[in-house]
């Protein structure tokens, strides 16, 4: 076993018993933590059969299975980036009307 395995493995055991931490704590939900556990679980399958990476890649037409993993990866980060900008959106709309509803009921305070 090369040490970039290694690493791989010890990294994503880190990063499940975080991720566990958390949805034990209520900071994350059940579907996050499954797909955190998916994810993590799928780093610590292809730090140990490294090859399946290749027999993957040549499925989807692919030459190397790192590019795969490349592909997968921007893929996901892009999905991410899409649910933060959602949220964050959400959010900012929530605290607008939050502001106007407080400022509203200064104002009629105010007045009387």
């Amino acid at each position: 076993m090369e040490i970039i395995q290694i690493l791989g493995i010890v990294f994503a055991l880190f990063a499940f018993s975080r991720a566990y931490l958390r949805f034990k704590d209520n900071k994350l939900t059940k579907n996050e933590f499954v797909f955190w556990s998916f994810v993590w679980m799928f780093v610590i399958v292809v730090s140990l059969i490294h090859n399946i990476l290749s027999l993957f890649s040549n499925i989807f037409g692919i030459q190397r299975g790192m590019d795969l993993i490349m592909v997968i990866s921007i893929v996901v980060l892009f999905y991410l980036i899409f649910r933060l900008y959602v949220q964050h959106e959400s959010v900012k709309r929530e605290i607008t009307m939050l502001v106007r509803k407080v400022a509203l009921e200064e104002k009629n305070k105010k007045k009387k």
